[in-house]
């Protein structure tokens, strides 16, 4: 190998990640290869963040803080929205809430929330170098957005997705 001035970069066991090598699926909804054409393919995502809710500690003179419940964020998924012969989206709208019949089902493992969602980033090969497990995901909001005759792009489908927790596998 030559030395190219990278440092640690340069060696075998490093690899610098690229933001558009991606694949994120949800069975029967997103990016699943296994259901063919009952899946809307992703466009854009983001990865999971979370935050930790403050537990305070008063001693006499100071107040000492400490990590306390992680808090895990909505992230944002914008799939491309084509012609189906049942829309996905929609499909697990219904699971929960079906708008023509006006019924609301009770959440639960099964009904609203998918057992997971993954998120693998690709190295140039196609190979996972990160992957991320969501544990019960379900849609915090859906837009099918906005229609436009002087724009020429792509009708597309955002979602917030909500989980109860997130790993990273190796």
């Amino acid at each position: 190998m030559i030395d190219m001035g990278l440092g640690p970069l340069g060696t075998d066991d490093v690899l610098i990640k690229r933001k558009y090598q991606w694949r994120f699926t949800i069975p029967d909804i997103v990016g699943d290869a296994k259901s063919g054409v009952n899946a809307l393919p992703p466009n854009k995502s983001a990865r999971p963040s979370l935050d930790f809710k403050e537990i305070e500690a008063q001693h006499l003179n100071e107040t000492v803080y400490f990590a306390g419940k992680p808090n895990w964020k909505p992230i944002s998924l914008v799939l491309y929205d084509l012609k189906r012969n049942e829309h996905p989206i929609f499909r697990w709208l219904k699971w929960q809430y079906d708008p023509q019949e006006g019924d609301w089902f009770a959440p639960g493992p099964g009904n609203w929330k998918r057992n997971e969602a993954t998120l693998e980033q690709l190295d140039g090969c196609g190979t996972t170098c990160e992957g991320w497990i969501f544990e019960n995901v379900w849609p915090q909001s859906i837009e099918w957005g906005e229609l436009d005759y002087g724009n020429s792009e792509y009708v597309t489908c955002d979602l917030q997705l909500r989980y109860d927790r997130a790993y990273l596998i190796e």
